[in-house]
Parts: structure tokens; sequence; C-alpha cells
């Protein structure tokens, strides 16, 4: 059993289309899913729970830190578009091999497509048949979403799996990827072509806090968030030049890391005043570099566990709210004391052995063999073999 578990991240490990894996951008993902469990699990748990709590700053101090959640959001962002970014920065900057776009798009599909398809099915029905809604209620909810059209068309997300209205914006960005990517790493001059991002960025910004984009529908959609993939662009810039011979690390790093991210913690803000917001995109931008250039804090975010964790991200994403819905009605009873903090990290401790079981299983047998190129032709000959042995057995 030691054993299993000690093999256990190596079998978890992704598989890329270049057959490298970057372990800081999945213990980035696991920094990434982490504040989003978190968040949902607060929320879920105040709602249930039949408990009262001693008000008061503990309990404020711990509302107000779990509910931070969207910063793992826009670090999946940021992410996002680093990962895309790569290819067509190394194109244009390191003589890389051209991007065939059909074969850009259709990986998108057989990587992402099914996973989703299966979770918002499965969803869907189980929604129907507890009650909360008739099936005429619920199809045209459910290709609105299928089809990543649900924030456009309803102006909201989907109540079928309430977290995918990001993979919506994902998608959106998908789409405009390596039209941004022509534009924006043409330049060969580094000063220029990051200049260019940068000066993109803000322009970005003061057009969607001039237009109140993220106060409007439009926050859901990719007009109010275009600003955190290009930051991953700016990454992919400085990971194929200033760091393709290796990267220096220091100590002094780890500190920093830490520190950005509690300034994010506290800038962050629902009213979204264009300070905050400014300050909140460049301390995310330093925390990314910071955790590349950093000494401990690298090796905690690359050792195997955290990877792995990070690395099936997708699936926890996509699968972590109703699992919460549904586990949280079960402990909501359960009371250690009244203080919330004491309660919330005993909920948190119970629901994430479960939730990483769920999710481990999920992903081995949808999500990871979906991550192989050719994985359509190796479905149809394990069929078509499998197939074959039937009918030589009846034979």
């Amino acid at each position: 059993m030691l054993q299993f578990f000690k093999n256990l991240p190596e079998k978890l490990t992704r598989v890329t289309s270049g057959g490298k894996v970057i372990k800081e951008i999945d213990g980035l993902r696991f920094l990434a899913i982490f504040p989003v469990v978190v968040q949902h699990l607060s929320e879920r748990y105040e709602r249930y729970t039949a408990t009262h709590f001693t008000p008061g700053s503990e309990y404020a101090f711990t509302h107000f830190v779990t509910n931070r959640g969207f910063i793992g959001v826009y670090i999946f962002f940021v992410i996002s578009g680093f990962i895309l970014g790569l290819p067509f920065a190394s194109y244009s900057l390191n003589s890389g091999r051209k991007i065939d776009l059909k074969s850009y798009y259709w990986r998108r599909v057989t990587r992402l497509e099914p996973p989703y398809i299966i979770v918002m099915t499965i969803f869907a029905i189980a929604v129907v048949f507890m009650g909360f809604y008739t099936f005429r209620d619920i199809i045209p909810h459910y290709f609105a979403s299928i089809f990543y059209l649900h924030n456009i068309l309803y102006k909201g997300w989907t109540f079928i799996n309430p977290p995918v209205w990001t993979l919506e914006i994902e998608v959106q960005f998908y789409i405009l990827a390596p039209f941004l990517a022509l534009l924006l790493f043409k330049p060969k001059s580094p000063v220029v072509r990051r200049a260019l991002l940068i000066g993109f960025i803000a322009i970005l910004m003061l057009l969607q806090q001039h237009f109140r984009i993220l106060h409007q529908f439009t926050k859901l959609t990719i007009l109010g968030h275009l600003q955190f993939f290009l930051i991953g662009f700016i990454f992919a810039d400085l990971y194929l030049t200033e760091w393709k011979d290796g990267i220096k690390k220091h100590s002094i790093f780890n500190y920093i890391a830490i520190l950005s991210f509690v300034i994010m913690v506290m800038v962050w803000s629902w009213n979204h005043e264009l300070i905050n917001r400014i300050s909140f995109i460049v301390f995310l931008f330093v925390l990314f570099y910071s955790i590349f250039k950093s000494t401990w804090l690298n090796k905690f975010f690359t050792t195997p566990w955290i990877t792995a964790i990070g690395g099936m991200c997708y699936t926890i994403y996509l699968l972590h709210l109703p699992f919460i819905e549904f586990f949280v009605r079960v402990t909501k009873n359960i009371v250690v004391t009244h203080s919330f903090t004491v309660n919330f990290l005993f909920q948190l401790l119970l629901i994430i052995p479960f939730l990483l079981a769920i999710s481990i299983g999920f992903f081995l047998l949808v999500e990871k063999p979906c991550m192989y190129k050719d994985w359509p032709q190796r479905l149809k000959k394990n069929i078509l073999s499998r197939f074959a042995s039937v009918k030589q057995e009846e034979a």
C-alpha cells in the first residue's frame, strides 16, 4: 500500500504535447485550484450549517480570506496564456516549429471536450433526478454550456456546474490566442515586444474601467479578463529568452512570492477599483516570477504530490463544487467548537481525501487518456480488438 501511494504521483503525471512538463506550472496550478476549493467550501458550509458561530474578528478574518477564490481563477488565466503562448512565441522568437492552426484547434477540442461533456451530462441528469429542475428547464442551459455560450446567451453562469463559467472565457482565448501571438510576439526587440504587451494590457484595463466591463455581464467574457492571459504571454517571452539557459534562483524570492500573494489577497475587491486592479495584476506578475526564481518555495511547488495535484486541476475544477454541495449536506452538523475557523478547517480536512480520491479516479480513467494526441485512434483500436476477441470466444 505504501509503495502504491509512493508511485501514485508518477501515474498522475500529465501528458504534454511537447513531452516536457514544466513543474513550476503544475505547482502554480495547485496554487490556483486550492483557493477555488476553499472559497466554494466556505460558501457552502456557511449556507447549509445551522451552527451559530461566535461573531467577531476571528470570523470576519477567516470569512475574508476564504472568500478569495477568484485569485485562483486569475492564476489559471495566466497559466493558460503562458502555455498557449509558448509554441507561438517559440516560432516567432526562436525559429521554432510553425503551428498548424487546424491541429492546434483540434487538439483543444480532443483534450478538453470529452471530460467536460461527461461531467456536464452527469450533473445535468443529476439535478433533474434530484428534483431541482425539469428536463425542459435543463436542456437549453445544457446545450448552451456544452457549446461554451451560456455566459453570453444567459448573461450568467450555468446552474448545472457554476465554476465552468471560466472555461467559456478560456475557450474564447483559445480562439484568439494565435492571432494575438502573431501580433504581440512579432517585434524582434525584447524591449519593444514587452513594451507592446504592457501597453496593450494598460490600455485594455483603462477601457474596461471606462466602459464598466466588470460591472456588466461582459465580466463573464474575455473582454473582462484578457489582461491576465497576456501576463502569461510575457512569461512565455521571458521563459524562452531570458531563462533559456536556466533560471538563477535566490532566497529573497521566497519572501517576495509570499508577500505578493498576501497583497493580492488584500487588494482584490468586488468593487473593481482601478488602483486595486493595477496593484493586483502587478503582484500577480511578481508572484509568478518569484516562484520560478525562489529556492525552497520553488522546491515545495515542484514536489511530486504538489505537481500531481496541480496537474489534475482540470478534473478537480470540474468535479469539486457539485461534490462539495453533496458532502457539506452530510457533514454540516458536525461541530467541533463555536469558532468558524476551527470548524471550517475541520470540514476542509474531511473533504480533501474524498475529493482527491474521486478526482484521481476520474483523471486516470477520463482526462489523462485524452491527453494523448492520438486517443481517438487508440480508443477505436481498443474497441475493435475487444470486439474481435469477443467474436473469437463465441466462435
